[in-house]
C-alpha cells in the first residue's frame, strides 16, 4: 500500500490548488516543486492575473463563476484579500470575430454586461484612444487576482490540511506501477496511489520521457509597465482591459495601476518567439517589446515612459484549450495545463477537476473541450 495518496508535481496556480483541494478531502499529499513556490520561471509568477466572465465559450463562463466564490474561500481562510474589483472592458471592431463571441456567449448565459457605441466607449473611458468604430462591453464582475499571494495562499491551505510541499525538488521516471505510481524525487523512490502532472512547461517533457507525446508548445510573452501619471489609471477609474484583434496579436491585455508607482501594465498576448522548456533566461524579446511601447503611445496616449519589462510563459495546445484528464488507459495519472494565458484565474476550481477524476473517475464540471484524445492533440505516428 502507497503512504501517499496523491503526488502533484508542480507547484504553480494548478498544482497548489490541486495540493489543496487533496488535502481538504483528507487525501495523503505531496506537492513537488522543481524551483521554489513563487518562483518566476513558470506561468504563475508577478502582481497581477484577470478574472472575468467575459468568455466565448459557456463552459469557460461556467468554470470562472465557481472560481469567483473558491478564491473567496480561500482568501478567507488565509485571511489575505486576493481578488480585488475593477470592472472589465473588452473592446474592439465590432466586426472581430472573438468580440462578438464573447458578447453571444455572455447573453446566452445571462451574464450582465453592458454594450457601449463608439462614443460611449469614449465618453467613459477617456484614457482610451479607441480606432473608429470600436465598441465595448463592460463587466461590471471583471477584477484582479494577485498571482504571487494567491500562490502562495493555496501553498498555505495545502500545508493547513496536512499536505507536504517539498521544494527544490526534481521528478524523473514518473511511471505506472502495481498499485498506483512511482517517481524518482531528488534521487529517492516516491511511491502514492495516483499523480497530478502540472508542472507547465515541463509537462511535455516530462510526458515524453514516459511515452506520452503531447504537442504543446512554450512561448515567451512581453510584458510592460508604464508610468501612470494620474489617478486616472487606478483601479477606481480604469477598468481590466482586453483589446480584441482580427490578427497578431489576437489579443492585448492591460492593467490598471495597482499600488503607487507600480506602473500600468500592458501584455501582447500569444506573440511571443518558441523556447524550450528549460530556458530559464527570461530574455525581453525586443521586437515585441517595441511593438507594446508603440501601441501604449498609440492606445493609452496618456501613460508615461516604461518603467520596467518582464516576460511570463505560455504553455500552449495547438487549439488553445486546457488538457484537464486522465492520461487514456491510465485512470491513476492526470495531466493539468492550464497555462495559456488565461488559466490563473481557474486555480481552485481546476485544483478540484483533477481532484474529481482521480477520486471517481469523473466529474461534474463542464471539461469535456479538455480531454486527451481530442483531435486537435493527435500526435503523427512518425513524432511518438
Amino acid at each position: 500500500m502507497s503512504a501517499l495518496d496523491l503526488l502533484v508535481v508542480g507547484g504553480g496556480v494548478t498544482g497548489t490548488a490541486t495540493a489543496s483541494a487533496a488535502a481538504r478531502r483528507g487525501l495523503r499529499t505531496l506537492l513537488v516543486e522543481q524551483f521554489h513556490i513563487g518562483n518566476p520561471h513558470g506561468s504563475s509568477h508577478g502582481p497581477s492575473r484577470i478574472i472575468r466572465l467575459a468568455y466565448d465559450g459557456a463552459d469557460y463562463v461556467a468554470l470562472a463563476r465557481e472560481a469567483y466564490g473558491l478564491w473567496r474561500r480561500v482568501g478567507h481562510d488565509v485571511r489575505q484579500r486576493l481578488l480585488r474589483g475593477t470592472g472589465g472592458l473588452d473592446f474592439g471592431s465590432a466586426d472581430t470575430p472573438s468580440l462578438r463571441a464573447t458578447a453571444r456567449t455572455m447573453e446566452a448565459c445571462d451574464v450582465e454586461f453592458e454594450r457601449l457605441s463608439p462614443d460611449e466607449l469614449a465618453g467613459r473611458f477617456p484614457q482610451l484612444r479607441p480606432d473608429p468604430g470600436m465598441e465595448g462591453l463592460y463587466q461590471q464582475d471583471a477584477g484582479v487576482l494577485d498571482a504571487d499571494t494567491c500562490v502562495r495562499a493555496l501553498a498555505t491551505d495545502a500545508r493547513a490540511h496536512g499536505a507536504e510541499i517539498r521544494e527544490q525538488a526534481r521528478v524523473r521516471r514518473l511511471r505506472p506501477v502495481p498499485g498506483g505510481v512511482a517517481a524518482d524525487v531528488n534521487g529517492v523512490d516516491v511511491r502514492a496511489a495516483a499523480a497530478v502532472i502540472a508542472a507547465g512547461s515541463w509537462t511535455r517533457p516530462l510526458l515524453a520521457e514516459m511515452g506520452r507525446p503531447l504537442p504543446l508548445s512554450v512561448t515567451r510573452e512581453q510584458v510592460a509597465y508604464f508610468a501612470a501619471p494620474s489617478t486616472a489609471f487606478g483601479p477606481d477609474r480604469f477598468p481590466v482591459m482586453i483589446e480584441h484583434r482580427a490578427g497578431r496579436p489576437p489579443m492585448i491585455s492591460m492593467f490598471p495601476e495597482l499600488e503607487p508607482g507600480g506602473g500600468v501594465k500592458l501584455m501582447l498576448d500569444r506573440d511571443g518567439p518558441e523556447i524550450d522548456a528549460g530556458d530559464l533566461s527570461g530574455v525581453v524579446h525586443e521586437p515585441a517589446l517595441k511593438r507594446l511601447m508603440a501601441h501604449a503611445r498609440h492606445r493609452l496616449p496618456g501613460l508615461g515612459p516604461l518603467v520596467r519589462a518582464e516576460t511570463c510563459r505560455y504553455t500552449m495546445t495547438p487549439d488553445e484549450d486546457f488538457v484537464l484528464d486522465l492520461l487514456p488507459g491510465q485512470a491513476t495519472i492526470g495531466v493539468a495545463s492550464a497555462c495559456s494565458g488565461h488559466g490563473f484565474k481557474f486555480g481552485p476550481v481546476l485544483g478540484e477537476i483533477m481532484v474529481d477524476l482521480l477520486t471517481t473517475g469523473t466529474t461534474a464540471r463542464p471539461v469535456s473541450r479538455f480531454s486527451l484524445d481530442r483531435p486537435a492533440l493527435a500526435v503523427p505516428a512518425s513524432s511518438r
